[in-house]
């Protein structure tokens, strides 16, 4: 059958990402903006057929969307999409027509002309020490969930890995010999972090202790085995920070890396140094 509409082009994309080690991540992006965008235009939709004002129309109807409509468990909010949501489906989409043109699907791409929207500049807060000796103090230890939770908070802070490398950490990437672990970072681009020897203690107790014994080598898992998401880590996360009356910040992953970034700058190390760590930025 050959591949005409936005939706059948979407199940290809996903195959070539993949072939190309595109991230979970960013296929995941790419594919949950398209579907919404041809679900907007009342798809399926010919790809050859979709213009650049469609893509603008649906900015204009985005602006004017409540925050978690369509979500099948979380009640849409009176407040609108932000800038930066917006701005990050409209570049998936783009990212989707520049690929389909590159592959020679379609012959011109339309979306070159429609700019994202423009979104204020955000300055990510960061948590401070005491904030982050609250949270870990928020987390009942006494069971492998406990154990598993501070193990992520204190990777978290200590390494400044984004939450899909802590994810993607499998038993053999820990090397407790060296104290490094391997990290598979943006673009399939591979990485060495060194475990400060609180990372090291805490990972060593929950892998030789707290894990739940199962033939599954992620790291972080449910006590079935079934890895952890994204999407339950940062839940966990805002909860044990309500626990700790920490409101001020938004206790994510994200500010986690950030949060790591500013100790270690603090500490006297250089901006070399941490980019290596960090790994690439927009690999």
């Amino acid at each position: 059958m050959e591949a005409k509409n936005l939706g059948d082009f979407v199940l290809i994309y996903e195959k070539f990402a993949a072939s190309e080690n595109k991230s979970k991540r960013t296929i995941e992006d790419t594919t949950a903006a398209v579907r919404q965008f041809d679900k907007f235009l009342g798809g399926p939709v010919d790809v050859r057929d979709v213009q650049s004002e469609d893509l603008r129309e649906y900015i204009r109807s985005l602006q004017q969307r409540p925050r978690w409509t369509d979500h099948p468990t979380i009640k849409p909010k009176e407040t609108g999409l932000s800038p930066h949501s917006i701005a990050s489906y409209v570049r998936s989409i783009r990212s989707f027509f520049s690929w389909l043109k590159m592959e020679g699907f379609i012959d011109e791409n339309p979306m070159e002309r429609v700019k994202p929207p423009k979104a204020p500049r955000k300055i990510v807060a960061t948590l401070t020490r005491e904030q982050v000796t609250r949270l870990l103090e928020a987390i009942a230890k006494k069971d492998s969930r406990g154990f598993r939770d501070q193990a992520i908070v204190i990777t978290l802070y200590g390494t400044g890995l984004r939450i899909s490398e802590l994810l993607q950490l499998r038993l053999e990437d820990l090397n407790f010999d060296s104290g490094q672990m391997k990290v598979m970072g943006k673009g399939g681009k591979e990485r060495t972090v060194f475990m400060s020897p609180t990372v090291f203690k805490i990972l060593f107790k929950y892998v030789h202790r707290w894990r739940t014994k199962t033939t599954t080598d992620y790291v972080f898992i449910h006590n079935n085995g079934q890895p952890l998401t994204r999407f339950y880590v940062a839940h966990r996360l805002q909860t044990y920070a309500r626990k700790a009356g920490i409101s001020a910040i938004k206790c994510s992953p994200h500010v986690f890396r950030h949060s790591f970034s500013v100790e270690y700058l603090r500490n006297g190390a250089d901006t070399f140094t941490l980019q290596k760590i960090l790994g690439p930025l927009n690999a």
